[in-house]
């Protein structure tokens, strides 16, 4: 009995970890949050874009919903009262995972956009044919 708690255990502890790996690794893809910030330009067209998945706009939404919810609310993974400066750890966990899943999502929209046919087209574009002979 003794040994299948520490095999889940154990578990648990690998799964908290993946999650922080895959936490992490998003903050690094952003750039440590300057390519968020530079990706926070296309959001307009994000959001205006009909053609996109409209999965992603709600997974973007719920994403900075939640980010904003964690730092608004008095919950706290580890409250800064007990573990002091270690109590900041979860929030930056948090801000970390927020801003790498966004990154993430206008990273993906951007590549998409930029190898679509519509990038291409220029809007907006008046022309007129004239005769040379004239």
């Amino acid at each position: 009995m003794n040994n299948n708690f520490f095999s889940i255990l154990i578990s648990i502890v690998n799964k908290v970890l993946d999650w922080l790996k895959n936490v992490l690794v998003r903050f690094k893809k952003a750039g440590f949050g300057l390519f968020f910030i530079k990706n926070l330009f296309i959001l307009p067209e994000f959001f205006s874009d009909r053609e996109y998945s409209i999965f992603a706009k709600i997974k973007v939404v719920l994403t900075f919903l939640v980010t904003i919810f964690y730092f608004m609310s008095s919950f706290d993974f580890l409250p800064e009262a007990f573990f002091g400066g270690f109590g900041f750890i979860d929030d930056f966990l948090i801000l970390a995972w927020g801003i790498g899943l966004i990154n993430e999502e206008l990273a993906n929209y951007k590549t998409e956009f930029e190898n679509s046919l519509k990038s291409k087209i220029i809007e907006d574009v008046h022309w007129e044919i004239r005769d040379d002979k004239e």
